[in-house]
């Protein structure tokens, strides 16, 4: 089914206000609010520290090609393509970083490398930026959405086989290539109504469809079948389940739509290993970037320190998170229209 991204347009002041830093629009908080008084120092970005992380992503992509494209036999093959997906699905939680202009000071470098970091996977970085600010805004209200609307329901049923459905997330590829012919047509985009968005999210749109036809004609022209095991069975069958098992515990399970505090609509998994907060780009602290989304990823450590004791939805790892699920413990919460369960 298409996913419908309708929510409401905001304001002129607020759209600014979405990716600012100490005076960010922030979702609905209970309790004595402080974040408009939070140090400057939570906002220090650390554009080094992203560099290394970037360039790690992308080295390790290059080096699986090249492994791939010297044809070694089938198992150093299966773990290069397994790698270069796994970095996919970092990249894009780089991308996230970048969305939210925490990355650099420069809004020009952010845009670039967010749109670098989503190509492998078809994220639209302007399109991920525009869905993906507002479900910051509307996290609690009826109008929550998100841009990666995995689908959660009966992830514990068929033996395992709603949870490689949902993780696989074919649906997602039928509306990326929607929304990829919308902007080949120059036709709008569903949800979108600034002209500004719609024009730069077209023209990453186009990007993406000139690297997938450049691919395809290339691969039909020489037989050669580089990019089928460098990039296109990675994105299906590592980068896709892999990022869907890191969105997963953010909100799965909690009120998203109805319950506008975000110390319990959203999760934390507080004892996640040191690889784990690396490759997730510290998501497992989901709570402390919602409660204050202008926290820049490299800060939102310190700020989970600050809010620790009042967060609610609280997991010891990952994989005792993933337990409950396959065991129905944790359960999608039966809300119509609740984010990221179409």
């Amino acid at each position: 089914m298409p996913i419908v991204r309708n929510v409401p347009p905001l304001g002129d002041d607020d759209v600014v206000r979405l990716d600012a830093a100490e005076n960010a629009l922030l979702a609905p908080v209970r309790g004595n609010d402080v974040r408009r008084t939070l140090p400057r120092a939570y906002f220090v970005k650390k554009p080094a520290r992203f560099t290394a992380k970037f360039v790690t992503g992308v080295v390790l992509i290059i080096v699986a090609w090249a492994v791939i494209a010297l044809q070694p036999a089938w198992p150093v093959v299966v773990v290069a393509g397994a790698v270069a997906g796994l970095m996919f699905a970092y990249l894009v939680e780089l991308q996230h970083e970048c969305l939210h202009e925490h990355a650099f000071r420069s809004r020009v470098l952010n845009r670039l490398c967010g749109v670098i970091a989503g190509m492998f996977m078809f994220s639209s970085f302007w399109h991920y930026k525009h869905d993906h600010l507002r479900h910051h805004a509307f996290l609690g209200t009826p109008q929550n959405r998100e841009f990666f609307n995995y689908r959660f329901r009966d992830l514990h049923r068929w033996y395992g086989l709603g949870f490689l459905l949902a993780a696989l997330h074919p649906g997602r590829y039928v509306t990326t290539g929607r929304d990829m012919v919308l902007s080949l047509f120059g036709r709008p985009i569903p949800g979108v109504v600034r002209p500004l968005d719609t024009r730069k999210i077209h023209s990453e749109y186009w990007l993406l469809t000139m690297l997938l036809v450049a691919a395809v004609v290339y691969t039909a022209v020489t037989g050669d079948l580089f990019f089928v095991f460098a990039w296109w069975l990675p994105t299906l069958l590592v980068a896709e389940p892999a990022h869907f098992l890191i969105e997963l515990p953010e909100h799965f399970g909690l009120n998203t739509q109805s319950d506008p505090n975000v110390l319990t609509n959203t999760r934390t998994i507080k004892g996640a290993s040191s690889f784990a907060k690396w490759y997730t780009n510290y998501n497992n602290l989901h709570t402390a970037h919602h409660y204050h989304q202008g926290v820049p990823m490299a800060q939102v450590a310190n700020l989970h320190i600050l809010i620790a004791d009042k967060v609610v939805p609280v997991e010891t790892s990952y994989w005792r998170f993933y337990f409950k699920v396959f065991t129905g413990q944790v359960k999608y919460l039966d809300l119509d229209g609740t984010c990221m369960t179409r």
